[in-house]
């Protein structure tokens, strides 16, 4: 899909270029929440890659159009077989940790042959890695081969700050655990950002590495504070007051932001809202009957939650869950879902609905902060529709363990457990399929597909094709087909938009991908 930064008031350098002089000042970022509150990236999610993602580097990452890129990786080139079953990546050799020690190719066979595929590691796509990596070996210090279990040509994008989270982590950092692995004292990476101190809910205090690799992208500020705040209010009120110079903010304050004579920087359609379907997959849930989400989908007015929540091209309405206009298999012709009540209450008798709440989990994260509020509209349109419903609130962390425990825990004395997922905008979607639909059985994590037996059929075959256009049409199937059972109910592709204080100058968070690349903030003082 097109993205690009929207600026207000002036146009800006998009990369913060070569630093100019040694690192000064303390650049101060607000975001939602801290996830997790995990230091080991093999145990965060993509929703923590904005306060723990600056500390480490990707494999290989996106250049500012979005294109897999060595660019801003520890890769400079690799290669794929023609079969698609052998990755050949070639490591830069003046990359050091941020303790001095030279960063080797026995880092990266540590990283994805044994720290992210331990029993304990539960990022986002560690159990994807599980189930596709056969074994990584390391033929010199600065060479890896990853040799696959099955033909994947999209496995690249996994290694990318572009469609995943996977980052490259020190052995030496590491101790072995009856489970797995542990840190060893602070958290050392090989990125733009060494970390200093971290306290849980408060604040993580990062200072920049000015020997890091590629000074071009060295920070221009000496240290980043990262705070977390829920309210979204008092978000915006710390650039407002000089508190902070950078705020991660609901789409809806951008109109407040301007009115306050703040910036903004907006990367469109850095992700996708859209409400899932949680436990379908059990028969005993009457969500497992099309039927049922069907009516949810009529029941729902999106496109007046698109305009109060999204205004100023802020969000769009997108027709079907996962796939924007660059992603494979993305389908022109496929409609979003009409909000028809009559029609609604009309599947409600067909199936006899007896009445069986729909819960409604509310759970704001860094991309999607507004939930809350988006929740409660949901909620009195279902009611209004003839549907009972039960709001329940939860931070992230909370609820994370109901779909990542195995089992799920979605009790089925309700109609539905819906939840506002927010996955990136991976043009790939392979990524985004492992994550949401397939079962956790087949390495997937949400598993929010009703019928994970058959997507795991679909996605073991999807995975065998190693030729990119007939890979693009099998998905357009699966795509049409997934929007046609009302898999999911989208609601938008969702901006990232930052209210930045007079100190900030550019930004070049790079197209797709949640990482947000703070190291390319300018400083305009």
């Amino acid at each position: 899909m097109r993205m690009r930064i929207a600026l207000a008031a002036l146009a800006l350098a998009l990369a913060a270029g070569p630093a100019a002089a040694q690192p000064r000042g303390d650049l101060r970022v607000v975001v939602g929440n801290f996830g997790r509150e995990m230091l080991d990236p093999a145990l965060t999610t993509t929703q923590d890659l904005q306060y723990a993602g600056h500390i480490h580097d990707p494999l290989i990452a996106g250049d500012a159009r979005g294109q897999l890129s060595s660019e801003r990786g520890l890769a400079e080139s690799w290669e794929l077989s023609p079969d698609a079953t052998t990755l050949t990546l070639r490591l830069r050799r003046e990359v050091v940790w941020h303790d001095g020690r030279p960063f080797t190719s026995d880092d990266v066979v540590f990283t994805l042959g044994e720290r992210l595929v331990a029993q304990d590691a539960t990022c986002t796509f560690c159990r994807f890695l599980r189930s596709g990596i056969d074994r990584v070996e390391a033929p010199d210090a600065h060479t890896v081969t990853i040799r696959l279990k099955f033909a994947d040509p999209t496995f690249p994008s996994i290694l990318s700050s572009r469609d995943g989270d996977i980052r490259v982590l020190a052995r030496h950092n590491y101790r072995r655990t009856d489970t797995g692995y542990e840190l060893i004292g602070n958290p050392v990476g090989t990125g733009p950002w060494r970390f200093e101190s971290f306290e849980r809910g408060v604040a993580m205090r990062l200072a920049a590495n000015t020997a890091y690799w590629d000074q071009g992208r060295m920070p221009q500020f000496a240290t980043l504070r990262i705070l977390p705040r829920a309210q979204p209010s008092t978000r915006l009120a710390m650039v407002r007051s000089g508190e902070a110079d950078m705020a991660f903010i609901d789409p809806r304050q951008s109109a407040d932001a301007r009115r306050a004579g703040l910036r903004l920087h907006m990367l469109e359609g850095a992700t996708i809202n859209l409400l899932s379907f949680m436990g379908c997959w059990q028969p005993e849930m009457l969500c497992h009957r099309q039927e049922l989400r069907e009516a949810i989908a009529h029941a729902i007015d999106v496109n007046t939650i698109v305009a109060r929540y999204y205004p100023e091209g802020s969000g769009r309405r997108v027709a079907s869950s996962v796939w924007t206009e660059a992603a494979l298999g993305f389908d022109p012709g496929l409609t979003p879902y009409r909000y028809d009540p009559r029609r609604a209450r009309e599947l409600l008798q067909s199936i006899g609905y007896d009445g069986r709440p729909v819960k409604i989990w509310v759970v704001p994260t860094n991309s999607n902060p507004e939930a809350p509020e988006i929740m409660q509209l949901v909620e009195g349109y279902l009611r209004a529709a003839g549907f009972r419903t039960e709001a329940t609130s939860m931070e992230f962390g909370a609820f994370r363990p109901r779909y990542a425990n195995d089992p799920q825990n979605f009790e089925t004395r309700y109609a539905a457990h819906l939840y506002i997922d927010s996955p990136a905008a991976r043009p790939t979607v392979i990524p985004n399929l492992s994550v949401s639909y397939i079962s956790r059985q087949a390495g997937g994590i949400i598993q929010a597909y009703w019928n994970p037996e058959r997507m795991d059929a679909d996605f073991a075959r999807l995975r065998g094709m190693t030729d990119l256009r007939e890979l693009d049409e099998a998905l357009r199937e699966v795509n049409r087909r997934t929007y046609a059972e009302y898999a999911f109910v989208p609601v938008a592709a969702r901006a990232v938009v930052a209210a930045v204080g007079p100190r900030v100058s550019g930004w070049s968070p790079g197209n797709f991908g949640i990482a947000w690349n703070l190291e390319t903030v300018g400083r305009a003082d």
